[in-house]
């Protein structure tokens, strides 16, 4: 199988942020910067590939599995590991609704590279900024290229000010690629959905190595953002007749804090056909990820936050020192999709254990009917069993030796 992969350069940058730049002036910064024989149009190169086997849940990936250029960032970018798996696995939920799972082939990103993400999540320059650089401060600061995305401070330098006037609001952009098949077996890239994943705390320090303050953002503020940042993306992109006849789908994302013990949620979603240079309108997305029982599950839904209530207090019938379970519910148009349950045990014996387990998988038939459901029975270190539910059918107990 032939597969057209795109080979981008460590600057291909320049050639993406370059909306407002005439070629002599990109040709000029690149030379600046020692970087000229960087700059030029992607170029293709062609490859023996296969695919994995196909499914309707999950889509198809080449082998050998292409890396994304920017790997490793969602980590280091964003506040929490629950915040990284939702957003991944949120994004992919989405672009399943524009690019099917029957037709096309998953690809990590390989337009926007590490780099370039560095650079979008940077600070913008003003003009007075830039005038006031030396050519090493232009060099050192990429300033040139002039990527950022996050707001200037305009010259302000007290930390308690910006945190008021010009927060950092975006944190990571994730890039998915989809591939489709052709009858002769060649697969060409079709579809490109970008994920922004948006801060719903500013965080700083008035002082090195002093106490982390924090200022809330306003929700609908931070959503705004994203989509304005999204509109510039989608410029920069189509700046490049490579990518001017792909669909692409951007999803704005808005983290939890770093304290949270549950995911934050994407907000809105669009999709910008082939040949399309602007985004018309975005699509609100009704997804929230609640901690059960919560006084907020109470306010999506007062009989899932009692019925939760009431799997507790019947688990704890089970034995004297249960204290509590955990549950993580996902609630799509205010109806409890998904449930993750943490159940904490003190291991005693495995006979103890595998007859909680047991009781556990009775209790998860008798509650939460047609909510997909996973419970982990686990201590700090080691899990000893999972229950699992799919809507309505009987639950699975898998018990781990």
């Amino acid at each position: 199988m032939k597969f057209k992969t795109l080979i981008l350069g460590a600057t291909t940058a320049l050639l993406l942020s370059a909306c407002g730049a005439n070629e002599a002036e990109i040709s000029e910064q690149a030379e600046n910067a020692g970087l000229e024989n960087e700059v030029s149009n992607v170029p293709v190169e062609e490859q023996e590939d296969k695919l994995t086997s196909s499914g309707s849940e999950f889509y198809r990936s080449v082998v050998p599995y292409v890396l994304s250029p920017a790997r490793g960032l969602s980590s280091a970018n964003m506040v929490s590991s629950y915040n990284v798996e939702e957003f991944e696995k949120g994004l992919s939920d989405i672009s399943k609704d524009i690019f099917s799972t029957d037709e096309y082939v998953f690809r990590e990103g390989q337009i926007i590279s590490e780099e370039m993400i560095r650079g979008y999540l940077s600070r913008q320059y003003t003009s007075e900024e830039l005038e006031e650089m030396d050519e090493e401060e232009l060099l050192s600061s990429n300033a040139f290229s002039n990527l950022g995305l996050n707001p200037s401070t305009n010259g302000e330098t007290d930390p308690e000010k910006i945190a008021e006037e010009a927060p950092l609001y975006l944190s990571h952009i994730l890039e998915q690629n989809y591939l489709s098949e052709s009858e002769d077996g060649s697969l060409n890239f079709d579809g490109i959905t970008i994920g922004l994943a948006m801060n719903s705390v500013h965080y700083y320090q008035t002082e090195e190595y002093g106490q982390t303050k924090e200022k809330e953002l306003d929700p609908e503020v931070v959503q705004e953002k994203g989509e304005e940042m999204a509109a510039e993306i989608l410029t920069r992109i189509r700046a490049n007749d490579d990518y001017v006849d792909k669909k692409i789908v951007f999803a704005i994302f808005i983290q939890s804090s770093d304290t949270d013990i549950v995911p934050g949620n994407f907000v809105s979603q669009t999709t910008v056909e082939p040949g399309e240079n602007t985004i018309t309108e975005f699509s609100d997305i009704n997804v929230q990820n609640l901690l059960l029982p919560s006084n907020e599950a109470a306010e999506i839904s007062d009989e899932v936050n009692n019925e939760y209530e009431t799997f507790n207090r019947e688990l704890s019938s089970y034995f004297d020192s249960f204290t509590t379970s955990v549950g993580r519910g996902k609630f799509v148009d205010n109806n409890l999709e998904t449930l993750t349950i943490e159940i904490p045990l003190e291991y005693n014996s495995r006979g103890e254990m595998i007859g909680m387990s047991q009781f556990v998988r009775d209790l998860v038939d008798e509650h939460f009917i047609g909510t997909n459901i996973e419970v982990e029975i686990k201590d700090k270190s080691q899990v000893y069993s999972v229950i699992t539910r799919q809507g309505d059918e009987k639950a699975n107990l898998y018990i781990f030796e």
